[in-house]
């Protein structure tokens, strides 16, 4: 029987490890107002990434009508339904607190990575 070969690594496949050789998901936060908890990634994907940067301004801030918007790209698809069913009864500050929350856990550990990129870790 003729000896297999070892298909080639697709030209997709070298260009998704070489750009993520180095990517450390950070840990994910977890949301504990939902029953079981949920898991929260990290919004670095393209899309989570694109729909918070359409939705936030300059400062970082986001209009009260695109709050569920931002939420769902925050949280992710898979959070979502959870998260949501949780805090959408709640007074708005509640929600603007788990927003700044889940940012701050985000935020705590830089991704070195962004060293990288144009316009990341900049020399003071």
């Amino acid at each position: 029987m003729p000896k297999k070969t070892p298909r080639p690594m697709s030209r997709w496949a070298q260009l998704k490890a070489e750009a993520k050789k180095n990517y450390i998901a950070p840990d994910p936060y977890i949301f504990d107002g939902a029953d079981p908890p949920v898991e929260i990634s990290a919004p670095d994907s393209l899309e989570r990434s694109l729909a918070l940067a359409t939705l936030l301004d300059a400062a970082g801030s986001v209009a009260v009508r695109d709050l569920e918007a931002m939420i769902a790209a925050l949280v992710g698809r898979a959070a979502y339904p959870a998260v949501w069913d949780a805090i959408r009864d709640e007074p708005v500050e509640v929600t603007l607190a788990l927003v700044q929350d889940i940012q701050r856990h985000f935020d705590a550990a830089p991704d070195e990575s962004a060293a990288d990129l144009p316009g990341g870790a900049q020399d003071s």
